[in-house]
């Protein structure tokens, strides 16, 4: 075993996290981190440390051989202050493509509206919304790809740091099926909320049209599905990283993943062109999604049966 996947099995022997582990020997933690994943040799009297605090002797952490000892892990180590680092990156990424659709389908409450100069200033708010939509894309397009190792590597965990993940996570899977739900009912119920509303007497007082209430409903609509949809498979690759999960249910649904970005440019063309309502494919999207869910349950059943 090299160094570093000794000190992974000697971390997780005395459930020591990498964090605790530096500040015992007074390094910071992306020393430990890069030690850890054999990017970086501690020097000697670093070394007589880690040798000290975990009782095993300088030949074992220097020597590489190919036996195995109990609990012997290979893959690739996240310490706690990594994988916050990458959900973050992950949720800037979110915004920025969240945020840049979003922009697109509201610059349609400008277009073609008011007269005379009113017309002039509203058209160039159009172009302006739009433009920063497109900026929004391309700026995430241009984002350096981070964290690779996260997505496609083995990972292995502190047992503090992944048990705080998972009960995290727990929690958040709630909310974005509340969030999931919540999209949904917009995008399917949105024009019938807002025909409800434009015969309220407040709105019909403010002259707000009910195109615009059905593009702000379908706006916030989208952008929860989207929301909960990519943070759910955000935090799934984490899960099947470091449980090693099965994937022989992968290639059947494979399609999940091209569908996404497929149906998100399906619904800005729909928005800018007005070919088809930027509505349709999120509505065909979550069919084939609850089309999917329920083949699940019920491979499920049959197997506990």
């Amino acid at each position: 075993m090299t160094l570093g996947q000794k000190l992974k099995v000697l971390l997780k022997e005395k459930n020591m996290t990498q964090e605790e582990l530096a500040e015992q020997i007074d390094v910071s933690r992306q020393a430990v981190g890069k030690w850890a994943n054999d990017k970086g040799i501690p020097e000697v009297g670093k070394l007589i440390q880690i040798s000290n605090l975990f009782g095993v002797s300088l030949d074992y952490l220097l020597k590489e051989d190919s036996r195995d000892i109990a609990g012997a892990e290979s893959g690739y180590y996240v310490s706690g202050e990594m994988l916050e680092g990458y959900l973050s990156y992950r949720k800037q990424n979110r915004k920025r493509i969240i945020g840049g659709i979003s922009l697109l389908m509201l610059a349609n409450i400008f277009d073609g509206s008011g007269a005379g100069s009113a017309r002039s200033v509203i058209e160039g708010l159009y172009w302006i919304v739009t433009l920063a939509g497109v900026a929004l894309l391309i700026w995430q397009c241009f984002q350096n790809g981070k964290y690779w190792e996260i997505k496609k590597e083995k990972l292995i965990f502190d047992d503090k740091v992944y048990a705080a993940f998972k009960a995290r996570r727990e929690q958040q899977r709630k909310k974005y099926a509340l969030m999931m739900i919540a999209g949904v009912v917009l995008l399917v119920m949105g024009s019938e909320m807002d025909s409800f509303l434009v015969h309220n007497t407040v709105f019909r007082i403010s002259g707000i049209e009910p195109g615009t209430l059905e593009w702000i409903t379908d706006t916030a609509g989208l952008a929860f599905v989207m929301w909960s949809a990519m943070s759910a498979m955000v935090e799934s690759v984490v899960v099947k990283n470091a449980e090693g999960l099965k994937k022989s249910g992968h290639g059947r649904f494979r399609w999940i993943y091209w569908a996404v970005p497929v149906t998100v440019l399906a619904v800005v063309i729909g928005a800018v062109s007005h070919i088809w309502s930027p509505m349709a494919p999120v509505i065909v999207l979550f069919c084939a999604l609850l089309v999917a869910v329920c083949k699940l349950l019920l491979e499920n059943q049959g197997d506990k049966s």
